[in-house]
């Protein structure tokens, strides 16, 4: 069963340079440190090699030099490099309700707005069905738990055989794998909340949200 692609980069590989003087420039001005004021109290790095690190013309200081700037940062050496990992888009992130990526499913009258990149450990984003369309778990990989609420509109249907309406603040819950339908009984769209732990779509289309 074809699933969404991983996001980032093999155990072990790095997929990209660590942009330490970006990270040194925002800690710096996060504190609200000049240049010089850093400097003077790291004790061990010049303005000038201060600039050239932080505009990218270093792209790997020397340990003594990472020495100074963690104290005059306050931090350790550690510290930087943990606040450069985290900046990397594969585990940072800021969104909008318009989401990081579509993934559209025409046929289904389904769209996925996704508020997350596209990794198999998380979905979370909304889920727009049209009007008088359905959908069931031939749509979903078959292990996995899910979480759903409806934001807009009204859904009904069934699970394992059990009959379900969900008007707008309600939520369900169920795990991948269990026989199912879901059904917009409206003539408008209706949207909901999804968030799960798997890789959730057999085919994607994804399209970057802000194009």
């Amino acid at each position: 069963m074809p699933r969404l692609k991983k996001d980032r980069p093999e155990k072990g590989k790095v997929s990209r340079v660590l942009d330490v003087g970006q990270v040194v420039r925002r800690l710096r001005e996060e504190k609200g440190l000049s240049g010089v004021e850093l400097c003077r109290r790291g004790k061990g790095i010049g303005p000038k090699t201060l600039t050239a690190l932080e505009r990218g013309r270093i792209r790997n200081p020397s340990i003594a030099t990472l020495e100074a700037l963690a104290r005059g940062l306050g931090m350790t050496v550690s510290d930087i490099f943990r606040q450069a990992e985290f900046d990397r888009r594969d585990y940072f992130s800021l969104g909008s309700q318009k989401g990081l990526y579509k993934i559209d499913l025409p046929a289904q009258g389904v769209q996925l707005v996704s508020f997350t990149p596209l990794l198999e450990e998380l979905f979370c984003g909304k889920m727009i069905l049209e009007g008088q369309k359905r959908f069931d778990e031939k749509l979903f990989a078959n292990e996995g738990a899910f979480f759903i609420m409806i934001l807009i509109g009204q859904i009904e249907g069934e699970v394992e055989g059990r009959k379900v309406i969900l008007k707008e603040g309600d939520n369900l819950y169920f795990y991948g794998g269990m026989k199912f339908y879901l059904l917009n009984a409206l003539q408008r769209h209706s949207t909901m909340l999804l968030v799960s732990a798997p890789s959730l779509l057999k085919a994607p289309r994804a399209i970057p949200g802000n194009k």
